[in-house]
């Protein structure tokens, strides 16, 4: 294994077991780094601009010089004339003052002129040349400095002048020359200066190069970490036979599975940013999904609470049982109903009348129970066949159907025998209005195949809780009742408790 590949290897550990912290000191090292490239800019730049200044003074030093002799000069020039004489004066004391507090500041530090009059600081030079530099010019600077104060604090001396001038143009190139070595020295203190701290300020900007690579190369292999955890998430939630919604705490999708998208009929990225309420209700208690083009499907759902980077989430894992209760449905209806006419058979039926006795009790209702049988269908059924004889019982049952409330249920017993059970009726003549709706509805005649027939029924009458209170009390009641309006030999109705005052008359009553 090469050294790069080891290095690499060994930086992966690295980031993986200590990538927050790491993360954390590299983004503090750059700053610092860079803060320190910063600063040493500034401080660079300062000294550049102190240094320029004393570079300044000090070539203004040997300019001054000479300015001093030209001034004695033309002092001792201008003696007989007196405005002349002042003029040059007034030049010398102002030569005088700008060099002596320039190289009084060199030495001690302190204030001085600049070239627009306007007083700067300057700081003493501390190198060891410099001031070695500074000692010898004022040591060269002390006799010219001391006639000179004595020749600005006179009128007029024409000998102290002569002295003056005598030290002045001895001591000169002696300043000169000192001066222009403190220029020189200054100046490659300055350069030496710079290139050291440039050397600090590239050191520095290396440093933070160095470690800003390494910060990179460690939030690569930390991306890479973690989009192969993404993949591997994506690849177990794509191989997962349920779909799988990822919705944050404004219940919004952050994630999805591709089933998912297959049965809401939406793109991947589409589902992203959906609100939750446009892919799932709830109805019922039964929840349902939402399909994009429109349409809806059952569904099992089961919710999660998560948290996923100190946010809170909730993963929803959806089943598509549409299928599965739309089967669950069929075979409800296959048990429940009767296959010709889509009415309940008697297993529901019954049900259903044990719960509207309840519902009646409850209420303080009545209900009436019909047993209907056909009179007739057996001859039409051998003379047409039994495709015929089914189609019309399924318009019999059609009729009672439209004949009824919604409230009210109609169901097939078996043959041509059917029951029905009326709710809330709330008299006698009621019930009678609604069962001789009900005899004409059936005995109209049917068209069937180009066939016109005509059936009739046998209706038996038994309501609670005036005929009977209990439920098999009333099936026998109306099954009996139904017997007897049969045994009439044509279409009739009979109630159970009109058959069975008959019953209970006297003999007299019947006389």
């Amino acid at each position: 294994m090469s050294l790069l590949a080891k290095f690499k290897t060994t930086l992966t550990a690295v980031s993986q077991r200590y990538g927050s912290t790491l993360t954390v000191m590299a983004v503090v090292l750059f700053l610092t780094f860079d803060f320190v490239a910063l600063s040493l800019n500034v401080w660079l730049s300062y000294r550049i601009e102190n240094a320029a200044i004393n570079i300044n003074l000090s070539g203004r030093q040997r300019m001054l010089s000479q300015r001093l002799v030209k001034s004695l000069l033309m002092m001792e020039n201008a003696y007989t004339d007196e405005e002349a004489y002042s003029d040059a004066l007034n030049e010398l004391k102002a030569t005088f003052q700008r060099f002596d507090q320039t190289l009084d500041s060199f030495h001690r530090g302190g204030r001085t002129l600049a070239a627009d009059t306007n007083v700067i600081q300057v700081s003493p030079l501390t190198s060891a040349a410099t001031t070695q530099i500074v000692r010898k010019a004022l040591l060269e600077w002390a006799p010219l400095r001391q006639k000179v104060r004595q020749l600005i604090g006179r009128e007029y001396d024409r000998l102290l002048l002569s002295q003056a001038i005598d030290v002045a143009q001895r001591k000169n190139l002696l300043l000169l020359d000192l001066m222009n070595q403190l220029t020189i020295e200054l100046e490659h203190e300055t350069q030496a200066e710079a290139v050291s701290i440039r050397f600090y300020q590239g050191l520095a900007f290396f440093l933070a190069i160095i470690n800003f690579s390494v910060a990179i190369v460690m939030y690569r292999l930390r991306v890479r970490k973690a989009n192969h955890s993404v993949d591997l998430v994506d690849t177990i939630m794509n191989r997962v036979a349920t779909g799988i919604l990822v919705a944050d705490d404004q219940d919004r999708v952050m994630r999805a599975n591709k089933l998912m998208a297959q049965m809401s009929g939406y793109e991947m990225d589409d589902l992203i940013g959906c609100k939750l309420d446009t892919l799932l209700y709830e109805h019922e208690g039964e929840m349902y999904g939402m399909r994009k083009m429109g349409g809806q499907y059952h569904c099992q759902v089961e919710v999660s609470k998560v948290t996923i980077g100190r946010n809170p989430a909730t993963v929803y894992t959806v089943i598509d049982d549409s299928q599965q209760k739309a089967q669950e449905q069929e075979l409800t209806m296959l048990a429940y109903h009767d296959q010709l006419t889509d009415l309940p058979n008697r297993h529901l039926f019954n049900d259903r009348l044990a719960v509207e006795i309840r519902h009646a009790q409850r209420r303080n209702e009545k209900l009436a129970l019909l047993f209907i049988d056909l009179n007739g269908f057996k001859g039409i059924n051998d003379r047409y066949g039994h495709k015929f004889g089914d189609l019309l019982l399924g318009r019999v049952a059609v009729r009672m159907k439209q004949t009824v409330r919604e409230s009210d249920t109609v169901a097939r017993l078996g043959g041509d025998e059917f029951t029905l059970l009326l709710t809330d009726v709330s008299s006698y003549a009621m019930c009678k209005s609604l069962v001789d709706k009900i005899m004409e509805a059936i005995c109209k005649p049917y068209l069937i195949q180009d066939s016109l027939v005509e059936i009739g029924a046998s209706i038996g009458v038994a309501c609670y809780p005036d005929d009977a209170g209990t439920e098999p009390e009333l099936l026998s009641l109306a099954d009996k009742a139904m017997y007897m309006s049969k045994a009439t030999g044509k279409s009739n109705i009979t109630f159970a408790s009109d058959w069975q005052s008959r019953e209970t008359a006297t003999p007299a009553d019947k006389a």
